[in-house]
């Protein structure tokens, strides 16, 4: 954990948030700003974390009514104080450091960031059931030649060590660029689209997980950039749905005594009644979580193909259920998400899955039939906005504010800007959608 005196390790601070898109926004300051900003903070736009993706500022009244429409104060959280990213800062030393988003008014916080959202929903954890989640998300992308736009590999090369070794200055390096950021990566492998790897993240506590990834997904763009290659990020890349990322969520949750609470005590090997109620929970949601999950248009095509999920179910193994649930030698077991694409907001999948939990427990739901199909998965954003919207539990517990905001930046600058092209064929509609996802994702 950092303290005061590490603000002296440095010349200058990437102050920062992360909007419900995953990206990073903030400001640089230069050292002689140090001592003012980490006291008073920094100004930065009301609304930063609901922009639209390319650039509108928020028109929502919540942004622009009143005295909402000022800057919030961006406040840093020196224990988040880590060194920047080698390859873009060289031999400046640059620091970076989260902010929380205060109003200057009173300096309350404002809780409809995606961040501070996913850390209301860690707080009610620990208060009302005394539990902290510890999870991970294997992080799926496409890496292709800048120059001749070839994909690194050739045809289906999963699980090859070849491609890995052919291509070790890529795609090795870019694990020593994340271990000096302080990102954890234990595992790397190539997946089975081609020029796809995934690296998955070591399993940390709260909400470590989220920050690592939104950071690994700005970091590596610009590391692979340096060695004349470029990270594709966009959930589908492909018409006809050969390639597809997702950013697969895994966790387990544990009580003050070290002790694993989705563990059957009488039986190792099967879900807890408490574990039972929390999966039942996801079960419910699912619907609701897939528009926070997935939410682009281009998602979309991942979720009519053959190995993503299509019905709101669970299962011990098939890998086209919404939930998986994994049993690890040694009796830990821990549940997979497997509806978040590449394209999310980590946090908002965190917080949505822990909601979604929440929900269950407090209800104490019955968790249906492995493979039961009850519940089809929205198979547009359009029609996952509108099972949101209607998700009253959910929206309760995630904050009705954040789900309010989050649906009117999507109808109101991805949705509107889709239909404007009217009815045009699949593959011009995904020409459409790679020019507008492609270089923002």
């Amino acid at each position: 954990m950092a303290n005061v005196s590490d603000i002296n390790l440095y010349d200058y601070i990437e102050l920062k948030v992360y909007d419900i898109h995953g990206y990073k926004r903030g400001r640089i300051i230069t050292r002689s700003q140090l001592p003012s900003v980490f006291k008073h903070g920094m100004g930065l736009r009301h609304g930063i974390c609901y922009e639209g993706m390319h650039g509108p500022s928020n028109q929502h009244p919540f942004f622009t009514g009143d005295i909402k429409n000022t800057n919030l104060r961006m406040m840093p959280l020196l224990s988040t104080l880590r060194p920047s990213q080698k390859s873009v800062f060289g031999n400046n030393k640059v620091g970076s450091v989260l902010c929380e988003l205060r109003y200057p008014q009173d300096m309350s916080l404002d809780t409809s960031a995606p961040r501070e959202t996913t850390r209301t929903i860690l707080q009610l954890l620990q208060e009302e059931f005394g539990l902290h989640v510890k999870s991970s998300f294997e992080i799926e992308f496409g890496i292709k030649d800048t120059r001749t736009k070839k994909y690194l590999g050739e045809g289906s090369q999963w699980a090859s060590l070849v491609a890995l070794e052919t291509n070790q200055d890529a795609v090795v390096g870019l694990l020593d660029e994340m271990k000096d950021m302080g990102i954890k990566i234990d595992t790397l492998m190539c997946e089975r689209g081609i020029g796809q790897f995934e690296y998955t993240l070591e399993p940390t506590d709260g909400i470590e997980a989220a920050d690592m990834l939104t950071e690994f997904k700005a970091a590596s763009h610009l590391y692979l950039k340096s060695k004349g290659f470029e990270g594709e990020f966009m959930t589908s890349n492909d018409p006809n749905g050969s390639i597809h990322h997702g950013y697969h969520f895994n966790f387990s949750l544990w009580n003050s005594d070290g002790g694993n609470v989705l563990v059957n005590p009488d039986n190792p090997q099967e879900l807890s009644q408490f574990g039972r109620h929390w999966l039942a929970g996801l079960v419910e949601h699912a619907p609701a979580l897939t528009a926070l999950s997935s939410p682009t248009v281009n998602c979309y095509r991942r979720l009519t193909s053959k190995w993503s999920p299509t019905f709101a179910n669970w299962t011990l193994e098939h890998r086209s259920s919404s939930f998986r649930l994994k049993m690890e030698p040694g009796g830990n077991v821990y549940i997979e998400n497997r509806l978040p694409s590449s394209a999310c907001s980590p946090h908002l999948v965190l917080a949505s899955t822990m909601a979604a939990g929440v929900d269950g427990v407090r209800r104490q739901l019955t968790l249906p039939d492995p493979m039961a199909q009850t519940k089809r998965l929205p198979a547009t954003l359009e029609d996952a906005l509108e099972v949101l919207e209607a998700d009253t539990m959910l929206k309760e517990i995630l904050g009705p504010k954040m789900v309010e905001l989050f649906i009117f930046t999507k109808r109101t600058y991805e949705i509107k800007h889709f239909q404007s092209f009217g009815n045009i064929s699949n593959e011009e509609m995904f020409i459409k959608e790679k020019e507008y996802y492609h270089d923002s994702m």
